[in-house]
């Protein structure tokens, strides 16, 4: 029998991706971001309040030695306080190209450098006409022992140091290579152990694609390190900025304020950090707030 029009049906027409029909929604699994710096654990054990800041910087060169002093000293500045500034490496002081005032010994031997240091921190002391403990930051050398010699002169250096008004910090920048932990070997096994002691973990020196925790993994689990941390040293990883945009500002001696807001020194013929790049160094300073805000307390 023939079908009206109106009885006909209707084949339906193709439509492509009908097989997909009815299948259940894939989850979208994005991968885990980067971690932000993470800060050292809440320190306690050292109260630094009242006391002028006295910073020991100690380590092997390419450490983060000179970084970390140029940070300090720039947070200082822009606060409105200031700071002594020491370069005693026996072979590379480039702390005094970054800024005029350094003071440094005469001389690269461990004997005379010792007695340098000896007179230096004599200086920094009150005075008899009421002049308080003066801050400073000192950067040592991974290879010089003149500390050493000082801190075995003086077993009591650091207490000696706090009853003339000084709050003691010891700093040392680490890579992930072992050999990095010698210093603090040498320096802890002779006596020098304040309560402020600081095992800086930077990871501008670690290789990105390898997780931070398995690259500095032979540092952190070796016996000297732990047992620092045993004693009470804080553990601050130090976050890295990209190593193009670090090499900018040093080749251009730009501080840290400068390199974020795209400013030069009067007179410069090249040009500020570009604006992407400026970016990462404002990331980047957030981050080392965060990283050292609980032991903000030691900061000078």
């Amino acid at each position: 029998m023939t079908r009206t029009p109106a009885e006909a049906v209707i084949t339906p027409l193709f439509r492509h991706g009908a097989a997909l029909e009815g299948v259940p929604e894939i989850p979208i699994l994005a991968p885990p971001r980067n971690p932000l710096p993470a800060a050292a654990a809440a320190v306690t054990g050292a109260d630094l309040s009242g006391l002028a800041k006295l910073w020991f910087l100690a380590g092997p060169g390419g450490a983060g030695k000179t970084v970390m002093a140029r940070w300090l000293f720039w947070r200082m500045t822009v606060q409105g306080r200031g700071a002594a500034l020491a370069a005693l490496d026996p072979t590379n002081r480039s702390l005094a190209s970054w800024f005029t005032g350094v003071e440094q010994p005469p001389a690269n031997g461990s004997a005379q450098t010792a007695r340098w240091l000896r007179q230096f921190l004599e200086y920094l002391m009150p005075g008899p006409d009421g002049v308080p403990a003066q801050p400073a930051i000192l950067d040592f050398g991974g290879g010089d022992t003149a500390l050493e010699r000082v801190v075995e002169s003086a077993p009591d250096l650091d207490g000696t140091l706090k009853d003339a008004g000084f709050g003691v910090v010891a700093c040392y920048p680490l890579t992930p290579r072992v050999d990095d932990l010698t210093l603090v070997s040498a320096l802890e096994s002779a006596g020098f152990q304040p309560a402020a002691t600081v095992l800086l973990l930077n990871e501008g020196r670690a290789d990105p694609a390898v997780p931070r925790d398995e690259a500095f993994a032979t540092v952190t689990r070796h016996s000297v390190f732990r047992a620092a941390v045993a004693r009470g040293a804080a553990v601050v990883w130090m976050p890295a900025l990209e190593s193009d945009v670090m090499r900018e500002i040093e080749a251009k001696r730009l501080d840290f304020g400068m390199a974020r807001d795209g400013q030069v020194p009067e007179g410069a013929a090249f040009h500020p950090v570009g604006g992407l790049r400026r970016g990462m160094v404002r990331r980047w300073l957030e981050h080392m707030e965060t990283a050292f805000a609980p032991v903000g307390g030691w900061l000078p």
